[in-house]
């Protein structure tokens, strides 16, 4: 699997992301990260096509989303930053709605995993914690067999053991030879899972690099401090 960006532009308002051009390969872990306002979350709409832009800008494997949507979105699971469905919901309406729509979600492993953090069926969507909620979005998407894995955010507000456990779940997940990409701001994050990074600000790609590389060249700092660094010299759009 290859995740190809050509060319991409977009403007929304007065906010321009790019130009950007870059390759996520099958096997790797790539951060994305950067001030807020920096186009995150309009990099992240690109990648899944939930905006209008130009065919050929981003490629599944030479697939494009104005011929091939269905398929490509066949090749991917999102995990959310927040919920997108309504807190007025039941657990169990909402992972049966998602394993009747998508053959791919293994609703038993699912259940199992929230049940350790007794995120039971019976409980509404408002009954749960911020954390909770990432918790079951995670485990919706982690538990979707899919060749490119898209989280926005997912360990923000989660307590330490399941961190633990969603960071142990991504590694199972990288080791099948498939495309994670994490939009964070945590370096902790980074520094534990991400084999490149990736760094916004003003729309523009200035970072992209291995992370081991980029270490070395900032003489193995760690990576929140070459991050404030790096963020520190470059101008904010806010």
């Amino acid at each position: 699997m290859v995740l190809k960006i050509t060319n991409l532009k977009v403007q929304k308002g007065n906010f321009k992301l790019g130009v950007i051009d870059y390759t996520f390969k099958e096997g790797y872990v790539y951060a994305i990260t950067g001030n807020s306002g920096s186009g995150k979350t309009l990099f992240l709409q690109s990648i899944l096509g939930s905006i209008d832009i130009k065919k050929e800008m981003i490629l599944y494997n030479n697939l494009n989303f104005y011929e091939n949507e269905v398929e490509i979105k066949a090749k991917y699971s999102y995990v959310a930053d927040n919920p997108l469905f309504s807190d007025k919901l039941s657990v169990e309406t909402i992972i049966s709605k998602i394993s009747k729509l998508d053959s791919r979600f293994n609703k038993q492993s699912c259940y199992e995993y929230l049940k350790k953090y007794n995120i039971y069926k019976y409980k509404k969507i408002y009954e749960l914690s911020q954390g909770e909620k990432k918790i079951l979005l995670f485990g919706i998407g982690i538990f979707t067999n899919s060749q490119v894995l898209v989280l926005d955010n997912p360990l923000a507000g989660v307590g330490l053991i399941a961190k633990k456990e969603m960071l142990s779940l991504i590694r199972e997940y990288m080791d099948e030879n498939r495309i994670t990409i994490i939009v964070t701001e945590e370096p902790s994050v980074i520094q534990n899972l991400a084999d490149y990074i990736l760094v916004l600000e003003n729309g523009q790609l200035v970072i992209d690099a291995d992370i081991v590389e980029l270490q070395d060249s900032y003489n193995n700092e760690n990576i929140e401090k070459i991050l404030i660094s790096i963020l520190k010299g470059v101008g904010r759009n806010e």
